[in-house]
């Protein structure tokens, strides 16, 4: 019994290693030159930061805007994009009818 412990102890270990060496950076390659520029949700809107937590909506908290681009549009990809954006970040999640929508918060209930 203490030799299958062992052995699964040892597999346990193996496992979290691997899921840690597979997240981490440590063994990408550090490219040289200029930083990738991420865009979040295309040109993003602000909002109140303020005791965010995990089910915060925060279409809700919206602040004014400075731009006229809806975030998580095509067209707020694009001008991220015209602006030397590398990378766009989106939210995508599934719909109960089975489609998928572009949307950062959980539920549209709070937009």
């Amino acid at each position: 019994m203490g030799r299958k412990l062992k052995y699964a102890a040892a597999a346990i270990v193996a496992v979290a290693a691997a899921i840690y060496l597979n997240n981490t950076s440590l063994l990408a390659t550090h490219a040289g030159g200029k930083p990738v520029l991420l865009a979040h949700r295309g040109m993003a809107q602000r909002f109140d930061e303020h005791d965010l937590k995990n089910d915060t909506c925060t279409a809700a908290r919206m602040l004014p805007p400075t731009h006229d681009y809806l975030e998580n549009t095509i067209r707020s990809m694009r001008a991220s994009f015209d602006r030397g954006a590398d990378i766009v970040e989106l939210d995508v999640h599934p719909t109960t009818d089975g489609e998928f929508a572009v949307f950062h918060d959980w539920t549209v209930d709070c937009r």
